[in-house]
């Protein structure tokens, strides 16, 4: 799977997920856990803001985070659904 079928399959599959994220959300959303979400932001390698005092991260930096780090084995795959709480 090249590049941009990669990029088609994690937006088709994470279609439901809010345009702007929480790093817990991120976390649901994803095959990434939350304490890493948040070392990944203070690293810099996942782009974030401040917003109110906390962090929020955008459905594309996120898929652009996964589309470089994350391979294609099942156990790292996309959580479908997460739910918003």
């Amino acid at each position: 799977m090249n590049k941009e079928e990669k990029r088609k399959e994690l937006e088709r599959m994470l279609r439901r997920c809010p345009e702007i994220l929480s790093p817990i959300k991120a976390a649901k959303w994803s095959p990434i856990g939350k304490n890493r979400v948040y070392e990944l932001i203070h690293s810099g390698e996942l782009r974030s803001f401040v917003y109110q005092g906390g962090y929020i991260l955008s459905k594309d930096d996120l898929i652009d985070y996964l589309l470089e780090h994350c391979d294609d084995e099942p156990a790292r795959s996309i959580k479908r659904g997460g739910k918003d709480e």
